[in-house]
């Protein structure tokens, strides 16, 4: 396949010199539009075989707009902060804000084709993941988006070799030809057939490759920037409808979650029962943090819930059996301009614990199927999608040994309202409650269903959800620490 892309194709100076000027002009007017666009970006990824050029395209795209609007990065070996996340975090954390263009050098293909250069025998299990993980990343930019243009540069082995040899043997470029690059010219069929393979299974709609002839340096920039011109312009190709670019959302599993608890009717704990269980708990997930085997794991908890559920009271009980040093509590309000101007899961993915380390979530990135589902702040489309992209993310998370814990805290209607007015009358509590909470009461009913949806299809074994019971604040309390000992423990075994 990648050999059919080398044509042979020349410029002239002449002719570069004539095609250029229209190329850079058409190019700077793009991204004036795009700076003043509130819901596009764009990602470039250039791939390519050592010798193509990749590195002085990027450099000659940067000449050709304005650098204050682009950004580049590139990507070695993880560093000992990447190693600590999940494979996709240092990639989601460079996403461009709307408005703006970030290039990067491979990207989250770097991974994937040194892997499989270096180990023709990896699992087919382990290939296959990867390419889901890398599919479902850009399918989930597009939808938010972000233009996912993506070129790969090709040379045939002779010229390859020529020019590694040509920046050898000059004492001010030698530095550019690693030892990765003399490898990988020596082994040139098998990167081929690798490349060959990613580029295929890497194809969708929502993404398409762009191959590029690297033989001549003029006609692979402007064919090069012509495809970045499409990217910016909106005119990369698209599906045939929104739903082929999300991905298909996935049909609801079993009904486990067919109604919340509402009456809890026997959920409590007398105050001696109380003191003498959280004293016990606290002590048993203290411990569990403490284990050797813990060190190689992390722990993400999500609680969502009604208002007034009890969400603040069951992560205190949970901090204070943690050293400061070793948690995190994010509160999750509405996003900030920097955040809305990023794709929806970027904000949390930014919080992220290393290993050993928790972090909290007070209200998570499951307010896309609630809040702004049941209020009108997101888009159907992007709602329903939403479960996907979440269960994705968390089996990312669960493949990275973090361990993920879900609580949605249950409260009936009538306590609801109890608590509501009982911190209107304490001066220390009337912070907790606003007039948002008051509307959010009037849709009880739609949050409810929303509610069940979200348990139905997102209760997954690798992320499992607790419904707790919370009239009783002692009882959900405790409730919480023990499914989240049990949790821990099942993972570290």
């Amino acid at each position: 396949m990648l050999h059919e892309v080398l044509d042979g194709r020349h410029l002239t100076k002449v002719e570069f010199q004539h095609e250029l000027p229209k190329l850079q002009d058409r190019l700077l007017d793009a991204q004036f539009v795009l700076r003043k666009d509130p819901k596009r970006a764009v990602a470039v990824i250039v791939t390519g075989i050592p010798g193509a050029g990749r590195s002085e395209v990027v450099n000659e795209l940067l000449g050709w707009l304005d650098p204050k609007f682009v950004t580049t990065y590139g990507f070695g070996a993880p560093n000992d902060v990447e190693r600590q996340r999940p494979a996709m975090w240092r990639y989601w954390r460079v996403m461009p804000p709307r408005g703006r263009i970030a290039v990067l050098h491979a990207g989250w293909y770097e991974d994937f084709l040194s892997g499989s250069v270096l180990d023709p025998g990896r699992p087919a299990t382990i290939v296959r993941r990867e390419v889901d993980r890398i599919r479902s990343l850009e399918r989930m930019l597009v939808a938010d988006g972000v233009a996912v243009v993506k070129v790969h540069l090709h040379v045939g082995p002779e010229l390859q070799r020529r020019r590694l040899r040509k920046l050898r043997s000059d004492k001010r470029t030698h530095w550019r030809v690693t030892r990765e690059d003399l490898w990988e010219a020596a082994h040139y069929r098998r990167v081929e057939r690798v490349m060959e393979h990613c580029l295929e299974v890497t194809e969708q709609p929502a993404a398409p490759w762009h191959l590029v002839d690297g033989t001549d340096r003029q006609h692979r920039a402007l064919e090069v920037g012509k495809v970045l011109l499409a990217g910016i312009e909106g005119r990369i190709a698209r599906p045939r409808n929104r739903a082929e670019a999300i991905g298909r959302i996935a049909a609801s599993r079993a009904r486990k979650f067919a109604k919340l608890p509402t009456s809890h009717r026997g959920a409590r704990v007398a105050e001696e029962d109380y003191e003498s269980g959280l004293e016990e708990l606290q002590g048993r997930l203290a411990l569990l943090s403490r284990r050797h085997r813990f060190a190689k794991h992390s722990v993400v908890v999500a609680f969502e819930g009604m208002d007034a559920g009890g969400k603040g009271g069951a992560i205190r009980r949970i901090a204070a059996a943690l050293d400061a040093r070793q948690y995190r509590v994010v509160p999750i309000s509405a996003p900030s301009a920097e955040e809305i101007a990023r794709p929806y899961l970027w904000r949390f993915w930014f919080h992220l614990p290393p290993r050993g380390n928790y972090t909290i979530f007070d209200r998570s990135w499951y307010g896309r199927v609630l809040v702004e589902r049941v209020r009108g702040f997101a888009a159907k489309t992007d709602w329903q999608r939403a479960y996907e992209e979440i269960n994705e993310f968390e089996r990312e998370l669960a493949e990275h040994q973090v361990i993920v814990a879900k609580f949605w805290m249950s409260v009936s209607l009538d306590e609801q309202l109890a608590r509501f007015k009982e911190r209107d009358r304490n001066p220390l509590k009337r912070f907790k409650v606003d007039r948002e909470d008051w509307i959010n009461r009037e849709s009880w009913s739609a949050y409810q269903r929303a509610a069940r949806e979200m348990l139905a299809r997102t209760d997954t074994a690798h992320a499992p959800w607790t419904v707790v019971p919370a009239d009783d604040k002692r009882y959900a309390r405790l409730l919480v620490l023990r499914r989240l000992c049990e949790r821990i423990e099942s993972v570290l075994g």
